[in-house]
């Protein structure tokens, strides 16, 4: 049987907003609605007061969108409505997300006194026409200046998103890639193969076959000293509490339009629309979740990880199998895959 989770611990918001949006961009974010920011922040300033209720929280991810598109004064009415309504934790992981270009030392420092103890920058490439490509705003000089900001405020933890498998890239192209990512002063990499899905514009445009360099990839980061605890995250001495959370099944809070959040045994929907949100904060769609579907979750997301799965949850022979053929090893009771990037395909194995 699936174990009881202990409350949620763990807060997502989304912020909607983008200055454009880039061509592989499939998320719920939106250009061009600079004037409804305000009555948003107010809208959401509810959505968290109703969603907290007391909680006592261990981590805080805000996403997008781009985050970094709202302004001081905006993060100052979201984070007093998470401290009137939630308990921090002393250690609590408080992560931004930012775009390079759109990134001051001012807003730095505000959202490091606001709490904040990390910053995901979306660096996506250091070269220009993979940039061009990707629909990215932004320049290489942006993001060395977006680092020196958030390491001149003293935030505790730095990451940075990167894409491969465009059809720009090689295996020399990611070797300097990878080479520009381990010299900066981070302690995170997310590195994600470029996925085209059909809310994107990039995937209306006729492209070559993509390049499969995963694994170049991978050994890229490696030998850089990113150590991969995930298919597509890479730690340098850090871990991402927050995702760590989401792919070990724990509850958490969503607030804000489009996010989505889980209680228990049931998925919860923010409204996409920004003005829809905005009239209506307090709505929440809801799925019934089985316990069937519960462990299927934990089975997928764990296996991409280094969290692994419960054995409890598998058929003792296919675990032998694995453990056998050296597909997966076993560690404090839970089966770890050796490849992260097989792990769709040995869970689709054993769920059937």
């Amino acid at each position: 049987m699936l174990k009881t989770s202990p409350p949620p611990e763990s807060l997502y918001i989304h912020i909607p907003f983008c200055q454009s949006k880039c061509g592989y961009c499939a998320f719920n974010s939106f250009s061009g609605l600079d004037g409804l920011k305000d009555g948003y922040v107010k809208a959401l300033c509810q959505d968290i007061s109703a969603s907290l209720k007391g909680a006592y929280l261990q981590s805080i991810f805000i996403g997008g969108g781009t985050p970094n598109t709202l302004g001081i004064q905006h993060y100052e009415q979201i984070f007093n409505a998470i401290t009137s309504h939630a308990r921090l934790s002393p250690d609590v992981e408080i992560t931004l997300e930012a775009n390079p270009d759109l990134l001051s030392l001012q807003w730095c420092v505000a959202l490091k006194n606001f709490g904040m103890t990390r910053l995901s920058i979306g660096v996506q490439s250091f070269l220009e026409p993979k940039l061009r490509f990707l629909q990215r705003d932004h320049n290489p000089d942006n993001v060395y200046k977006a680092l020196e900001y958030a390491s001149k405020s003293g935030i505790a933890h730095l990451s940075i998103d990167l894409i491969y498998n465009t059809p720009l890239d090689t295996p020399k192209s990611l070797e300097q890639e990878a080479a520009q990512a381990s010299n900066l002063p981070i302690d995170h990499l997310s590195a994600y193969s470029l996925t085209l899905e059909d809310q994107s514009r990039l995937a209306h445009t006729p492209l070559e076959i993509l390049p499969r360099l995963d694994t170049h990839m991978q050994a890229c980061l490696i030998a850089g000293g990113f150590v991969p605890y995930e298919v597509s995250n890479y730690a340098r001495n850090y871990q991402c509490l927050h995702n760590l959370g989401y792919w070990g099944g724990l509850e958490y809070v969503g607030c804000g339009a489009g996010a989505v959040g889980r209680v228990g045994q049931t998925r919860l929907y923010k409204l996409k629309s920004v003005p829809s949100y905005t009239a209506n904060p307090l709505y929440t769609h809801k799925e019934p979740l089985s316990t069937t579907d519960l462990e299927l979750e934990a089975l997928f997301l764990g296996l991409r990880c280094n969290l692994g799965v419960s054995t409890d949850l598998l058929a003792p022979q296919k675990v032998k199998t694995l453990l056998e053929e050296k597909v997966c090893y076993l560690e404090r009771g839970r089966l770890i895959a050796q490849d992260f990037f097989l792990a769709d395909e040995i869970a689709l194995w054993l769920s059937h």
